[in-house]
């Protein structure tokens, strides 16, 4: 494990399996904790497995965090790929695909809210720059291929700026999304369903555009 990599990749089968368990019993911890609450022994006891094989795979905690950053980024890329393809959009309407998107994200940050909310805390409170990144990185991949797909309706947009539309409506159901599931429970008792969420989000953000449902 090199002082650049905190993290040792697995080379092995067994090796592979031993590390996706710990990253998912600590996603599954993180959804009830903070990760400063979550302690190595805890996730190695309800892994299975033990603190020797935990640090011959992560430097220390943090590194924990970082390769449950880096997989949440590899499965959000392959998955917003294969949502495209698996839904036809070139053959879709404006609507249906304002739609699918709304249901991505809300499935997505549901999936992964522990992990998620724990990724975002640090990076306000210590300025991650390699989260970040990655997080800007996942939005260059998808919002340019959102924005194509959209603009290809601009004749059903009436606001009198689609390409201002697209992309301030976007970000509004993004980060709407994203701030009723990672801290919406937080401070409220009242909690939307998951469905009732993506689709009141889809909606504003038609109706911003000015398009009617299809």
């Amino acid at each position: 494990m090199s002082k650049q990599n905190p993290i040792r990749e697995p080379q092995q089968a067994r090796s592979h399996e031993t590390m996706n368990q710990i990253l998912d019993t600590a996603a599954a911890i993180l959804e009830q904790k903070t990760f400063d609450q979550l302690t190595v022994s805890e996730v190695v006891h309800q892994a299975g497995t033990s603190v020797g094989a935990f640090y011959g795979r992560f430097r220390n905690k943090q590194a924990l965090l970082q390769a449950l950053d880096e997989r949440f980024f590899q499965r959000f890329e392959q998955d917003f790929e294969e949502l495209q393809l698996e839904l036809d959009w070139d053959n879709q309407t404006i609507t249906t695909i304002i739609h699918d998107t709304a249901k991505f994200l809300v499935e997505v940050y549901r999936r992964d809210t522990g992990v998620l909310r724990s990724l975002n805390l640090k990076a306000r409170l210590s300025d991650d720059s390699q989260f970040k990144a990655r997080e800007k990185n996942a939005w260059d991949t998808m919002y340019p291929q959102l924005q194509r797909r959209l603009l290809q309706h601009a004749a059903c947009i009436t606001h009198q700026d689609p390409d201002l539309a697209v992309r301030f409506g976007f970000r509004q159901m993004f980060f709407s999304i994203r701030e009723f599931l990672l801290w919406g429970s937080l401070r409220e008792n009242f909690r939307y369903d998951l469905e009732t969420l993506s689709n009141e989000s889809a909606r504003a953000f038609i109706s911003y555009l000015g398009v009617e449902e299809q």
